[in-house]
């Protein structure tokens, strides 16, 4: 019998193989990114904080198979979404150190009420924590590298804390920024999904992720996706108790610059204390 790791490895050279499939994941990979809309109930979230609308980019890849001229695009659209607060979820870049310009310049200009933010992952660590840094910076976007900052609405604050890689050299991320003011709703920023055990342990109520891609060559109607093999986390949001993690599939590709049932997306979230359905995505 075929095993699951069995299945999705041959579900992956036939894709990759097969030419048609191969020409379409290419297209579906440099497509402009959906918008996907979804609202999350949280019910610590404070009276003044409801309706808070969240634009998430995730895994923007900068590099050879992302131009500066697709990042404008991109750009123009995350421009005209209504949005209260932008975060870049980390994979700003690809592995280069031109990469980190390249982001620099696509995505320059960016404006939120609340700000624009942005984390580290994993790619961005290939071309270095100073770089990776300046490519946030460049483009106008404040980097929270295991750090915290204090949003208001009136009297009632929530805290976003934005944490470092999970393998980051040197370091890693800092959960316990979390915990230092157990009194306020936490927001955090988390690139790697498998980093939601640690952030919800120290008290984040809404974890935002990316690095999966959706799985990037997925079979939806399976359930089944590249991801799979190292996280249960692949796409969409996921609940445990009275917290909640969200996962994006992000813009970008990795070396393989292919997208077969996972298209590129870019999420809008919109934060509620009444109770709304939650269904994980494959």
């Amino acid at each position: 019998m075929l095993t699951r790791r069995g299945f999705l490895t041959q579900a992956t050279f036939t894709a990759v193989g097969s030419l048609g499939i191969a020409s379409s994941g290419f297209a579906e990979a440099q497509s402009v990114p959906g918008v996907r809309r979804i609202t999350i109930s949280l019910p610590r979230l404070p009276e003044a904080w409801d309706g808070l609308r969240i634009l998430q980019v995730s895994d923007v890849h900068a590099g050879l198979y992302m131009s500066v001229q697709r990042m404008r695009e991109i750009a123009g659209l995350l421009a005209r979404l209504p949005s209260d607060l932008i975060v870049f979820t980390g994979d700003q870049v690809d592995r280069r150190a031109v990469d980190a310009d390249m982001f620099s310049e696509g995505f320059r200009g960016l404006e939120a009420p609340l700000g624009v933010y942005g984390i580290l992952g994993n790619h961005d660590h290939y071309v270095g924590r100073t770089l990776a840094r300046r490519a946030l910076t460049g483009a106008g976007i404040t980097p929270l590298v295991n750090r915290a900052t204090e949003l208001r609405r009136g009297r009632q604050r929530l805290t976003l804390v934005g944490v470092d890689d999970l393998y980051a050299r040197g370091g890693g991320p800092d959960f316990n920024l979390i915990g230092r003011h157990p009194e306020r709703f936490h927001l955090c920023l988390c690139h790697q999904p498998q980093g939601w055990r640690g952030a919800r342990a120290a008290g984040a109520d809404l974890t935002l992720s990316g690095h999966t891609h959706g799985g990037q060559i997925a079979l939806p109607s399976r359930n089944l996706s590249l991801a799979r093999l190292t996280t249960r986390y692949v796409a969409g949001p996921y609940r445990w108790r009275q917290t909640v993690l969200y996962v994006s599939r992000g813009i970008g590709v990795g070396a393989v610059p292919l997208r077969v049932g996972a298209p590129p997306e870019i999420d809008v979230i919109t934060l509620r204390r009444k109770p709304v359905a939650l269904s994980a995505a494959a």
